[in-house]
């Protein structure tokens, strides 16, 4: 049974998130604060946390920020769950390592379907179903294993960083809009729109390093890869 941390301080909240995730068949354990869930932690690890931003004491950035850090908790899926709507809490959010991002007051169909596809998601990835590493120069992307090294050395990505970039490298000299990228990359169970498709270029672009320049701007255009 999948296990989820639902972090949010407020009471009627967790009482919806645990009702119906819980009706879904997922154990759903609660926690008013982030501090609780860091406990928490000590003892079970989950499968995915649904994590509220504005809480007192450290608020969900801040914990999104000491999972991301901690090499047994790094690769936990994190979907935002906030009443902070605006732009640039979605693009921070994303930018600290969330895999997706959802506003109150939400659907509690839609919070159903973004926990499916998550899982869909990385039940595909444990099970090897891609295709074999793509090398580029000191890049090699590994969709085996979901993982991308950067001269040898791993670098994390969140899952619609890593199906972007695997979808540039696997099209060499194809030039994507953001329409392109959205529509591509949306059937492997990640959440990405338009406002956000250069947020995740920039990610991208700063875990590639020094190679930052295989992923090329089109003006006008958009985005790909040029060997």
């Amino acid at each position: 049974m999948k296990k989820i941390f639902a972090i949010d301080d407020e009471k009627d909240i967790q009482e919806i998130i645990k009702i119906n995730l819980g009706a879904e068949g997922y154990d759903v354990r609660c926690f008013s604060s982030a501090e609780e869930a860091l406990r928490g932690l000590e003892t079970v690890t989950p499968d995915l946390f649904v994590l509220d931003i504005m809480m007192p004491g450290i608020d969900g950035f801040e914990f999104c920020r000491r999972v991301r850090a901690a090499d047994g908790w790094k690769n936990i899926p994190i979907i935002f769950l906030s009443a902070k709507s605006d732009e640039i809490d979605r693009v921070l959010g994303l930018e600290l390592g969330g895999d997706d991002y959802l506003t109150k007051p939400f659907s509690v169909k839609e919070l159903k379907s973004r926990v499916k596809a998550m899982f869909r998601r990385v039940s595909r990835a444990e099970e090897g179903i891609a295709p074999s590493a793509i090398v580029c120069e000191g890049i090699e992307l590994n969709p085996d294993h979901y993982c991308l090294t950067v001269d040898g050395k791993e670098v994390d990505l969140t899952k619609t960083e890593f199906e972007i970039l695997h979808l540039f490298l696997k099209n060499p000299g194809k030039i994507f809009t953001r329409d392109n990228i959205i529509d591509s990359i949306k059937g492997q169970d990640v959440y990405v729109i338009d406002r956000t498709v250069d947020v995740h270029i920039m990610n991208l672009r700063k875990k590639l390093g020094k190679y930052k320049n295989v992923i090329k701007t089109f003006s006008g255009v958009g985005y790909g890869y040029k060997k």
